[in-house]
């Protein structure tokens, strides 16, 4: 299941934007562990979170479920009448994410889908967005939100990580630095670091924590916290309320 080592901006070839194509895919898994801090860790707080509020006989969806690492890790913790859904619009993606998920699939389903188009998630008690919404258009962030707000089951909960953007341009450019170290420290040379910020420009697009909380806020979510943060990483925790629906 382990997938190969993640090299694609080695090269000093043109550079294309950033997609999730097949070669984006082989590598995926390194470059989400040598790339994201503590990538391992905020898997696990996630699971955890997603046990706490699934509920029996309702839906779980992962939105941007790329390799279908959080779907499997939650396909032994969660009660059977629990359904996995997991959504992404990468068909590469979802090729990989049925061969890790194989022994899991009469509980698991995998749908091809542009999240930017209308959604719906019925039954949801429990909605994932780990570093995902930070690709979509910042104009139809809220949009989304509202959306997930609106399909979950009253104590339903939506778990969101995201690369954020610094207040002031100061501390932007500090967050930053420490993350290029990190990823120095995880084997990327100068050159790598520079080329896939380049074909991320305008493709992953970071709000900052004010951005980000004023939409939950918008988007319904009354009560929601920081679980995680590293930097320019954040993770909340947000709850629909019973009187929300």
């Amino acid at each position: 299941m382990a997938g190969k080592k993640d090299n694609l901006f080695q090269s000093t070839g043109p550079i294309g934007k950033f997609e999730f194509n097949a070669p984006v895919v082989r590598v995926f898994d390194d470059m989400l562990a040598r790339s994201v801090p503590f990538y391992k860790e905020c898997m696990s707080l996630t699971v955890e979170f997603v046990c706490h509020y699934a509920r029996p006989k309702t839906n779980v969806y992962d939105l941007g479920c790329s390799t279908g690492t959080l779907l499997f890790n939650l396909a032994d913790r969660l009660p059977k009448s629990v359904k996995l859904v997991g959504i992404d619009n990468s068909p590469e993606m979802l090729k990989k994410a049925e061969r890790k998920l194989r022994d899991h699939l009469k509980r698991c389903e995998l749908v091809e889908k542009d999240l930017m188009k209308p959604q719906e998630f019925p039954n949801a008690s429990v909605v994932v967005m780990n570093y995902t919404l930070q690709f979509v258009p910042p104009e139809k962030r809220i949009k989304m939100m509202k959306t997930i707000n609106k399909h979950l089951i009253p104590g339903g909960a939506l778990v969101l990580i995201e690369k954020i953007k610094g207040e002031s341009e100061g501390m932007d450019n500090l967050f930053v630095d420490e993350h290029h170290r990190f990823k120095k420290s995880k084997g990327y040379s100068k050159l790598e670091i520079a080329r896939k910020r380049q074909a991320l420009e305008k493709v992953l697009v970071p709000q900052t924590v004010k951005q980000n909380e004023s939409m939950l806020k918008r988007a319904g979510f009354q009560e929601f916290e920081t679980f995680f943060r590293w930097c320019n990483f954040v993770g909340w925790v947000a709850v629909k309320h019973p009187e929300n629906s």
